[in-house]
């Protein structure tokens, strides 16, 4: 389970918890070795939830005018294209063991990180400015 604090918006929290469902239920999956299409589905879930999510806080931001809004925008654009890259990589390869340390590694440190970080002052001055 990915260790993040919570933030003071709850629909940020909320987000962050479906979010780290998604990525646990994908991992569980590549466990049992589920059907493909099961995986798939997950994965297409977890990437329109992640770009909801987004255009969600950068709409915050922007309404907010949260001065440090490009940089944490340059970050949810990265993340996006990777997780497409990955996505598609794993719909061309099927490399169970390259989609897992992507989802274990990449994303669950990255994650932690930009919650603990990017969100948590985000979130605040958010709060702050509403």
């Amino acid at each position: 389970m990915l260790d993040y604090p919570q933030v003071i918006l709850e629909f940020m929290n909320r987000d962050h918890a479906e979010f780290v469902s998604l990525r646990e239920k994908l991992l569980g999956l590549l466990t049992l070795k589920s059907p493909i299409a099961e995986v798939d589905t997950l994965l297409d879930e977890l990437h329109s939830h992640t770009v909801q999510h987004f255009a969600e806080e950068e709409r915050q931001m922007q309404a907010t005018q949260f001065p440090p809004y490009p940089m944490h925008k340059h970050e949810h654009d990265n993340v996006l294209a990777d997780m497409a890259s990955q996505i598609e990589r794993w719909k061309l390869q099927r490399d169970v063991v390259v989609l897992r340390v992507w989802l274990e590694k990449v994303i669950g440190e990255w994650f932690s990180n930009h919650v603990s970080t990017m969100d948590f002052a985000t979130s605040g001055f958010i709060k702050m400015n509403q």
